[in-house]
């Protein structure tokens, strides 16, 4: 199998060829859609978005996405209103996926702190498409469908057992199995019969997973609400004009979502805890439980309808789960919510946090090929002192679109028996980001070092890593430049002897001089520096020094030369 790029351009054309079945696959890249016989025998209700849903969500994900982006986007719910109907065929689940959660994003992009710091917060409402993508391709084309049915069929775990039992009941009728409790269901199963559970389970839990995927974070608009609502109760025009009571006591929501498989099965002083702090992941699964539970129409679904929905809880439910340095998540034990938070945890590719601040374009020389830099109105460059004057009378403060990772890429190795995901950070924009937020390389490592070691030692197969490299440290994303160019410091000296500006020539030569004179970690610290207070200011200096030569660089070494 050739090397999958997973990015958002891949995600729409993929998704046309899944739901739709257009764009034949002439790269032969995916060679698995979704099976006929999954999809709903009994009689599907009309569906298809109004133009109001249509015109609303368009305006609302234009502001940020833009146009063409947005069209693509509603596309894809398109798709995915035709799964749920066409394949889960659950009526009224749609409305958790088609509503205003674009405009209610808007405002969450915008949000900072009474420091006037940014929250941190990156899209959600597209980033469940693109975990659906990412899981997708992994459960239909590297094998981990099949091997998560055969884990849940070997494992006794409380949710296993559930799934497993309500499977051999949907393909055997109760009669068979009314006696015989969870625990030992998979005792009755002849040979013959043991596919058809089998077959009946790799449905249950690519529909599972997808469900899951494309509403883990629907309460994440509600975390925004309740923030936002304590900041009111500070503000001195809320006395006795608005209700103190903006969310629902747990005991209430307890009551009504007792007899659910998320209450069942998970300690409620753990449920209660992440509701107390207002974490998506509780507030997501509840919302979905909510939808069928609080008018009573969990009890009118098809016991397989109502799996789904009590599985797909508890999976949104686990993605947010934090666990002490001695524990972690477990595939063995309950390997779909493992493969939604997984999935969750390496959608990094696009996907971006908005910030406001007086940053300015970096303009490049083209004399000496040096960085102009900006003193308010004037852009000089410090080398050659070429000026430029901004004559825009009206001033503005900029909304920039943080993101660090392009893409990813997933290749499969067949001799170690691996699929490796390479999330792929973007060189330069590590180095540029380093200018504003020293730390935000730090906090993506951090995050990603967790992932590769909650892939460490699981029954995967076949077995899932990660790879990567980040860094705040200059020296080793120039470094980490040439290793990924098949260009030798030959080849690149031969290069800048030919620069005909003489001016750019000797700056290149000085810049490259100054590389090879100094070790890696003896000017900025290690490969992931967090000692802010020493290096911040030092790296700092070295960019803006040096930035423009460091571009050209990497232009020549991807064989654009300038």
């Amino acid at each position: 199998m050739s090397r999958i790029i997973i990015n958002d351009k891949e995600m729409y054309r993929y998704f046309d060829y899944l739901f739709y079945g257009h764009g034949e696959d002439e790269k032969g890249i995916y060679k698995h859609r979704l099976k006929k016989e999954w999809k709903k025998k009994s009689l599907i209700a009309p569906y298809g978005m109004t133009n109001c849903n249509v015109n609303e969500m368009m305006g609302s994900k234009s502001l940020l996405y833009g146009e063409r982006d947005a069209r693509a986007q509603l596309c894809v719910l398109d798709g995915m209103q035709k799964f749920l109907h066409e394949y889960v065929g659950i009526e009224g689940l749609e409305k958790l996926l088609l509503n205003n959660y674009g405009t209610i994003e808007n405002e969450i992009f915008f949000e900072h702190d009474a420091k006037g710091n940014p929250v941190h917060i990156r899209e959600h409402a597209k980033h469940q498409m693109k975990n659906a993508f990412l899981g997708s391709v992994l459960l239909l084309e590297y094998g981990y469908l099949e091997d998560i049915v055969k884990k849940i069929m070997a494992a006794e775990s409380s949710t296993a057992n559930y799934l497993v039992y309500q499977a051999i009941t949907a393909e055997f009728g109760n009669a068979k199995i009314s006696n015989i409790s969870q625990n030992t269901v998979r005792g009755i199963l002849e040979p013959e019969y043991r596919q058809n559970v089998i077959d009946k389970l790799q449905e249950w839990t690519y529909k599972i997973f997808m469900i899951s995927s494309m509403l883990h974070d629907i309460g994440y608009p509600l975390e925004y609400y309740l923030r936002t609502a304590k900041t009111l109760t500070e503000f001195p025009p809320y006395l006795n004009i608005l209700s103190p009571v903006v969310k629902a006591d747990f005991a209430q929501i307890k009551a009504t979502l007792l007899e659910s498989q998320l209450f069942q099965q998970t300690d409620h002083i753990k449920i209660r805890q992440k509701y107390d702090m207002n974490n998506h992941g509780v507030l997501s699964a509840i919302s979905l439980l909510m939808h069928f539970y609080h008018n009573g129409k969990i009890y009118t679904l098809k016991p397989e309808e109502r799996c789904l929905i009590e599985m797909s809880a508890i999976a949104i439910y686990h993605h947010t789960d934090k666990f002490e340095s001695e524990f972690r998540m477990s595939y063995q034990k309950d390997p779909i919510s493992y493969m939604v938070r997984i999935c969750d945890d390496l959608q990094e590719w696009e996907r971006f946090k908005i910030i406001m601040n007086d940053k300015h374009n970096y303009l490049q020389c083209g004399r000496c090929g040096s960085l102009i830099l900006s003193n308010h109105r004037e852009y000089k460059c410090s080398c050659c002192g070429q000026m430029y004057i901004k004559v825009t009378q009206i001033n503005n403060r900029k909304m920039n679109y943080i993101c660090l990772c392009d893409e990813l890429f997933i290749e499969k190795k067949l001799k170690e028996n691996q699929v490796v995901i390479i999330v792929h950070f973007n060189l330069l924009k590590q180095l540029e980001i380093l200018m504003d937020d020293y730390t935000a390389i730090i906090r993506r490592g951090k995050d990603l070092e967790k992932v590769k070691n909650m892939l460490e030692m699981q029954s995967m197969n076949p077995k899932l890593k990660v790879a990567y490299f980040v860094s705040n440290n200059p020296y080793y994303l120039i470094e980490q430049m040439l290793q990924e160019s098949d260009k030798n410091f030959e080849d690149i000296q031969q290069w800048i002897n030919n620069i005909e500006e003489e001016k750019k020539r000797e700056n290149m030569k000085k810049f490259m001089e100054d590389y090879l004179q100094h070790g890696k970690e003896a000017l900025y610290g290690s490969q992931l520096e967090e000692n802010s207070l020493k290096y911040e200011k030092k790296v700092k200096a070295y960019i803006q020094k040096y930035y423009g030569e460091i571009y050209s660089l990497f232009q020549y070494l991807n064989g654009s030369v300038l």
